[in-house]
């Protein structure tokens, strides 16, 4: 196994973190399939940009009819967010759960790691800077 050095490595974790922190914080077109797909209906908040890439994505429509269930949303002003009225959160009880918590534990636990990486080689360094020099 190759070593990294350890500002790469912080670098590395801290970029992984920072990705995974975007993620959480939008939704997306896969979002509204799965809340057509729950009960055949959409029934939640969705952005105006999240129901126009989910018309082009893949539905299995054995449950009804995915475009009508959208164009059903749209025509519903309290399901569609804009910028000026966002979609409000959801509320206890129906949220991501574990997994989002998981979504939102994880990138902080990276982040921390980064620190302790690039403090710990500082550390680590200046320890040894000590030792280099003589006592006088």
């Amino acid at each position: 196994m190759v070593p990294l050095p350890r500002r790469f490595a912080a670098l590395l974790v801290a970029l992984i973190a920072t990705v995974s922190i975007c993620g959480t914080a939008l939704g997306s077109p896969r979002d509204v399939i799965n809340d057509f797909s729950d009960n055949a209906v959409i029934d939640v908040c969705h952005s105006k940009a999240d129901y126009d890439v989910a018309r082009t994505l893949p539905v299995d429509a054995q449950y009804g009819d995915p475009q009508g269930a959208i164009d059903a949303a749209v025509a519903t002003p309290a399901l569609v967010g804009t910028a000026a009225t966002p979609c409000p959160e959801v509320p206890d009880g129906e949220g991501a759960g574990i997994g989002g918590i998981a979504l939102i534990a994880i990138p902080i636990g990276l982040s921390i790691l980064a620190l302790a990486l690039v403090f710990g080689g500082r550390r680590r360094r200046a320890a040894e800077g000590d030792a280099a020099d003589p006592p006088e």
